[in-house]
Protein backbone atom coordinates (compact mmCIF):
# COMPACT_ATOMS: atom_id res chain seq x y z
CA UNK A 1 0.00 0.00 0.00
CA UNK A 2 1.54 3.47 -1.31
CA UNK A 3 1.83 5.70 2.08
CA UNK A 4 -0.70 8.58 1.84
CA UNK A 5 0.91 12.31 1.29
CA UNK A 6 0.72 13.32 4.94
CA UNK A 7 2.83 10.55 6.51
CA UNK A 8 5.35 10.75 3.13
CA UNK A 9 5.78 14.76 4.28
CA UNK A 10 5.98 13.19 7.51
CA UNK A 11 9.00 11.32 6.99
CA UNK A 12 10.89 14.06 4.95
CA UNK A 13 10.29 16.54 7.26
CA UNK A 14 11.83 14.04 10.33
CA UNK A 15 14.73 13.16 7.90
CA UNK A 16 15.75 16.75 7.42
CA UNK A 17 15.91 17.61 11.01
CA UNK A 18 17.40 14.65 11.70
CA UNK A 19 20.22 15.74 8.41
CA UNK A 20 20.18 19.08 9.69
CA UNK A 21 20.96 18.14 13.74
CA UNK A 22 23.20 15.78 12.91
CA UNK A 23 25.71 18.20 11.95
CA UNK A 24 24.99 21.16 14.36
CA UNK A 25 25.68 18.69 17.36
CA UNK A 26 28.78 16.87 15.58
CA UNK A 27 30.36 20.73 15.03
CA UNK A 28 29.02 21.95 18.08
CA UNK A 29 28.00 20.20 21.09
CA UNK A 30 24.81 19.16 22.79
CA UNK A 31 24.42 22.18 24.84
CA UNK A 32 25.70 25.41 22.43
CA UNK A 33 23.66 23.58 19.58
CA UNK A 34 20.01 25.49 19.31
CA UNK A 35 16.74 24.16 17.92
CA UNK A 36 16.14 27.42 16.31
CA UNK A 37 19.20 27.20 14.06
CA UNK A 38 18.49 23.30 12.96
CA UNK A 39 14.54 24.75 11.70
CA UNK A 40 16.18 27.21 10.35
CA UNK A 41 18.14 24.91 8.09
CA UNK A 42 15.63 23.15 7.38
CA UNK A 43 13.27 26.16 6.65
CA UNK A 44 10.85 25.39 9.62
CA UNK A 45 9.91 26.46 12.85
CA UNK A 46 11.11 25.54 16.48
CA UNK A 47 8.17 24.72 17.32
CA UNK A 48 8.00 22.15 14.18
CA UNK A 49 10.85 20.60 15.54
CA UNK A 50 9.68 20.08 18.99
CA UNK A 51 6.35 18.52 17.12
CA UNK A 52 8.61 15.84 15.42
CA UNK A 53 11.27 15.89 18.31
CA UNK A 54 9.54 16.29 21.90
CA UNK A 55 12.79 17.98 22.69
CA UNK A 56 16.74 18.41 22.32
CA UNK A 57 17.36 15.31 23.98
CA UNK A 58 15.10 13.35 22.19
CA UNK A 59 16.64 14.52 18.97
CA UNK A 60 19.84 14.05 19.56
CA UNK A 61 19.34 10.40 20.65
CA UNK A 62 17.23 9.62 17.33
CA UNK A 63 20.48 11.10 16.00
CA UNK A 64 22.65 8.31 17.75
CA UNK A 65 20.34 5.56 17.27
CA UNK A 66 20.15 6.20 13.55
CA UNK A 67 23.55 6.39 12.77
CA UNK A 68 24.94 3.60 15.18
CA UNK A 69 22.40 1.15 13.80
CA UNK A 70 23.32 2.05 10.08
CA UNK A 71 27.47 1.18 11.20
CA UNK A 72 26.21 -1.87 13.66
CA UNK A 73 24.33 -3.21 10.26
CA UNK A 74 27.39 -3.15 7.72
CA UNK A 75 29.72 -4.85 10.30
CA UNK A 76 27.38 -7.51 11.33
CA UNK A 77 26.73 -7.74 7.51
CA UNK A 78 30.92 -8.56 7.13
CA UNK A 79 30.54 -10.48 10.34
CA UNK A 80 27.83 -12.73 9.14
CA UNK A 81 29.93 -13.52 5.68
CA UNK A 82 30.15 -16.72 4.96
CA UNK A 83 34.23 -16.20 3.98
CA UNK A 84 37.50 -17.27 5.77
CA UNK A 85 38.53 -15.69 9.29
CA UNK A 86 40.77 -12.93 7.75
CA UNK A 87 38.68 -11.68 5.19
CA UNK A 88 35.87 -11.60 8.19
CA UNK A 89 37.91 -9.14 10.16
CA UNK A 90 39.04 -7.74 7.26
CA UNK A 91 35.22 -7.00 6.09
CA UNK A 92 34.43 -5.42 9.20
CA UNK A 93 37.56 -2.87 9.58
CA UNK A 94 36.39 -1.75 5.67
CA UNK A 95 33.08 -1.41 6.67
CA UNK A 96 33.42 0.85 9.93
CA UNK A 97 36.18 3.01 7.65
CA UNK A 98 34.35 3.45 4.95
CA UNK A 99 31.38 4.40 6.81
CA UNK A 100 33.82 6.29 9.41
CA UNK A 101 34.88 8.16 6.41
CA UNK A 102 31.29 8.61 4.45
CA UNK A 103 29.67 9.87 8.05
CA UNK A 104 32.04 11.38 9.80
CA UNK A 105 29.50 13.07 11.72
CA UNK A 106 29.30 10.19 14.00
CA UNK A 107 33.15 10.18 14.67
CA UNK A 108 32.87 13.76 16.38
CA UNK A 109 29.40 12.27 17.85
CA UNK A 110 31.18 9.46 19.73
CA UNK A 111 34.27 11.21 20.76
CA UNK A 112 31.94 13.85 22.46
CA UNK A 113 30.13 11.31 24.10
CA UNK A 114 33.43 9.58 25.30
CA UNK A 115 34.85 12.83 25.91
CA UNK A 116 31.87 14.05 28.21
CA UNK A 117 31.44 10.23 30.28
CA UNK A 118 33.20 10.10 33.44
CA UNK A 119 31.58 7.04 34.76
CA UNK A 120 30.82 5.15 31.37
CA UNK A 121 28.72 5.90 28.31
CA UNK A 122 25.43 7.02 28.78
CA UNK A 123 22.83 4.29 28.83
CA UNK A 124 21.12 5.37 25.33
CA UNK A 125 25.00 5.08 23.64
CA UNK A 126 25.98 1.77 25.17
CA UNK A 127 22.62 0.58 23.98
CA UNK A 128 23.70 0.53 20.03
CA UNK A 129 27.86 0.67 21.21
CA UNK A 130 27.52 -2.66 23.59
CA UNK A 131 26.07 -5.31 20.96
CA UNK A 132 28.32 -4.09 18.05
CA UNK A 133 31.18 -4.65 19.98
CA UNK A 134 30.08 -7.74 21.56
CA UNK A 135 30.15 -9.02 17.79
CA UNK A 136 33.69 -7.69 17.08
CA UNK A 137 35.02 -9.04 20.34
CA UNK A 138 33.23 -12.25 19.60
CA UNK A 139 34.65 -12.62 16.38
CA UNK A 140 38.00 -12.43 17.56
CA UNK A 141 37.75 -15.07 20.14
CA UNK A 142 36.64 -17.46 18.06
CA UNK A 143 39.48 -16.75 15.95
CA UNK A 144 42.06 -17.30 18.78
CA UNK A 145 40.17 -20.39 20.35
CA UNK A 146 40.47 -21.61 16.88
CA UNK A 147 44.41 -21.02 16.13
CA UNK A 148 43.84 -18.96 13.47
CA UNK A 149 45.31 -15.77 14.59
CA UNK A 150 47.61 -15.04 17.29
CA UNK A 151 46.18 -14.29 21.57
CA UNK A 152 45.99 -10.73 21.17
CA UNK A 153 44.01 -9.00 23.63
CA UNK A 154 40.66 -8.92 21.50
CA UNK A 155 39.22 -4.84 23.69
CA UNK A 156 42.76 -4.17 23.12
CA UNK A 157 42.64 -4.64 19.04
CA UNK A 158 39.70 -3.12 18.32
CA UNK A 159 39.74 -0.06 20.44
CA UNK A 160 43.40 0.23 18.58
CA UNK A 161 41.52 0.37 15.48
CA UNK A 162 38.47 1.96 16.42
CA UNK A 163 40.73 5.13 18.00
CA UNK A 164 43.32 5.43 14.93
CA UNK A 165 40.29 5.44 12.59
CA UNK A 166 38.74 8.12 14.89
CA UNK A 167 41.55 10.13 14.98
CA UNK A 168 42.43 9.92 11.23
CA UNK A 169 38.33 10.78 9.95
CA UNK A 170 38.10 13.56 12.18
CA UNK A 171 41.62 15.11 11.58
CA UNK A 172 42.57 14.17 8.19
CA UNK A 173 41.08 17.24 5.99
CA UNK A 174 43.04 19.36 8.78
CA UNK A 175 46.67 17.39 8.97
CA UNK A 176 46.44 17.81 5.17
CA UNK A 177 45.87 21.65 4.84
CA UNK A 178 44.15 22.38 1.68
CA UNK A 179 44.71 18.56 0.04
CA UNK A 180 40.89 18.00 0.54
CA UNK A 181 39.78 21.51 -0.21
CA UNK A 182 36.68 21.06 -2.35
CA UNK A 183 37.59 17.35 -3.54
CA UNK A 184 35.49 14.11 -2.40
CA UNK A 185 37.79 12.34 -4.72
CA UNK A 186 40.48 13.04 -3.31
CA UNK A 187 39.11 12.59 0.52
CA UNK A 188 37.51 9.54 -0.66
CA UNK A 189 40.87 8.15 -2.08
CA UNK A 190 42.60 9.13 1.66
CA UNK A 191 40.30 6.88 3.05
CA UNK A 192 40.75 4.20 0.57
CA UNK A 193 44.54 4.33 1.20
CA UNK A 194 43.90 4.58 5.08
CA UNK A 195 41.71 1.71 4.85
CA UNK A 196 44.56 -0.56 2.75
CA UNK A 197 47.05 0.01 5.73
CA UNK A 198 44.59 -0.57 8.54
CA UNK A 199 44.25 -3.95 6.85
CA UNK A 200 48.37 -4.34 6.72
CA UNK A 201 48.45 -3.46 10.79
CA UNK A 202 45.29 -5.88 11.14
CA UNK A 203 47.71 -8.75 9.90
CA UNK A 204 51.14 -7.49 11.89
CA UNK A 205 48.78 -7.58 15.04
CA UNK A 206 47.16 -11.43 14.29
CA UNK A 207 49.00 -13.27 12.16
CA UNK A 208 50.47 -16.20 13.87
CA UNK A 209 53.58 -16.41 11.55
Amino acid sequence: MTKNRAAQRTEETQEAILQAAEVHFAANGFFPTRLEDIAADVGITRTAVIYHFKDKETLYNAILAKLFAELDGVIAEALTAEVPFFEKVEGAVTAWVQYAGHRPTLMRLFMREVAGSQDGLRPEVSEFVDPMFSRLITTLEEGKQAGLCRGVDSVQFWSILAGATMFFIMDAPLLAGEKFAGSNAAYQASVDAYNRELIRVIHGLLDNT
